[in-house]
């Protein structure tokens, strides 16, 4: 079947994306204003990494239970409060006075960013034909990472011209207007079944978190989301800083880095979308990616390239993260029970909140240590684990998550 999405179909992934989108936005907003924010609250990168850690540990813990109230409700309700308290919380960080409600705001934020992947997935999978759910994916992944290239491109800026405060005030009020947009489509966003169910199916019991334990790929993703995530956040979060530190680049100057490691990745998702739906071999696709994204950040590490060079690298070394990343979801997808794909994306997804919050802060405790080389040799490390998960997952994908829970 040819994998283009029909009209009904372009609207609903057109929709999530946008939450998507915002979701990542909100997740990297902070980290390319940490030089800024450092002069102005007095601590160490270690303390800025922890307000990742804290947003990722909290998203981490809510993801799972959102994702059983997802399977058990529905998911339109809860996608859309939620993006309204993450860009308020947002909208509150420009008048924060010390760190220490940053730190509040990233926990409540956090919470309420637990509900994106298990709502998107779950109406994303209810409302696309399956033969284009690899396509669909592709395109919610896309503006993912759109956000995330967007945010340093928008913050800096706005950083430098008007304060770290000014940049935080305007993305929370993009996504206060992105959430209205939600609210006035909230009848396109259901994620019920195409044939209506009947009325004593419509709420099912939910699937216990034991017989998600008891399927091998699930559990490998799961590690697979974690350390990938450590690898990214580690990145993400203060490559700016150690590129900085290490070659004595100026802030505006490698300002187009960490854009360009994640218009890289957004290129390699667009390019391993398209062949999604034909070949998913996440084994395959992660070995080779995950080994070449190492490669380049050990070299960029070791050796002294010009500013320009760097750049390049980075983008060679994001498309090579997102080529892998379609196949991701679809794995995940292909061993979820159709009862369950929020609680399973909740679980695996949560490998993000929990690898996003220890790699921000390893890394940075790195960094304060002054091995600037090692926060861009760490994440390497990460990635070639990352690896490992991912084949031992594409091994076990033979094991379904039916054959747990008959």
């Amino acid at each position: 079947m040819e994998p283009r999405l029909n009209s009904g179909e372009r609207a609903v992934v057109s929709l999530i994306s946008l939450a998507h989108f915002c979701s990542h936005l909100f997740i990297l907003t902070l980290p390319p204003l940490f030089p800024l924010m450092r002069q102005d609250f007095q601590v160490s990168y270690a303390a800025l990494g922890g307000i990742t850690a804290v947003f990722g540990i909290v998203s981490a813990l809510t993801q799972y239970p959102l994702g059983v109230i997802v399977d058990r409700f529905g998911a339109k309700y809860i996608l859309i409060p939620g993006l309204a308290i993450v860009s308020l919380c947002f909208c509150l960080m420009g008048f924060a006075p010390s760190i220490f409600w940053i730190y509040i705001l990233a926990g409540l934020a956090g919470a309420a960013d637990g509900v994106f992947h298990p709502c998107d997935y779950s109406i994303l999978s209810k409302a696309v034909d399956k033969h284009r759910l690899g396509r669909a994916f592709a395109i919610h992944a896309f503006w993912g990472f759109a956000g995330f290239a967007v945010a340093p491109l928008v913050v800096v800026p706005i950083g430098l011209n008007w304060g770290w405060q000014s940049a935080t005030l305007v993305l929370g009020i993009f996504g206060l207007i992105s959430t209205l947009i939600l609210f006035l489509n909230i009848n396109r966003l259901s994620d019920d079944e195409k044939a209506e169910p009947a009325p004593s199916e419509k709420k099912q019991e939910a699937v216990p978190l034991s017989a998600i334990f008891m399927v091998p790929s699930i559990l490998l993703m799961f590690g697979f989301y974690t350390f990938h995530a450590m690898a990214n956040s580690g990145l993400t979060n203060h490559a700016i800083s150690a590129l900085i530190e290490k070659y004595g680049f100026s802030y505006a100057s490698v300002s187009l880095i960490l854009p360009s490691y994640l218009w890289g990745i957004i290129a390699g998702i667009f390019v391993g979308g398209l062949v999604a739906h034909k070949f998913s071999r996440l084994d395959i696709t992660a070995a080779a990616g995950y080994t070449i994204s190492a490669f380049t950040l050990f070299l960029i590490a070791m050796i002294g390239f010009p500013l320009t060079l760097i750049i390049a690298t980075f983008f060679v070394t994001g498309f090579a993260v997102g080529f892998m990343t379609p196949s991701r979801d679809v794995l995940v997808r292909a061993v979820s029970p159709d009862r369950a794909v929020a609680q399973a994306f909740g679980f695996v997804n949560a490998g993000f909140g929990i690898g996003g919050a220890i790699g921000a802060v390893v890394v940075g405790w790195i960094l304060d240590l002054g091995y600037q080389s090692g926060a861009l040799i760490v994440p390497g490390i990460f990635m070639l684990l990352s690896m490992f998960f991912a084949v031992a997952a594409s091994f076990y994908k033979g094991e379904v998550f039916t054959k747990a829970t008959a």
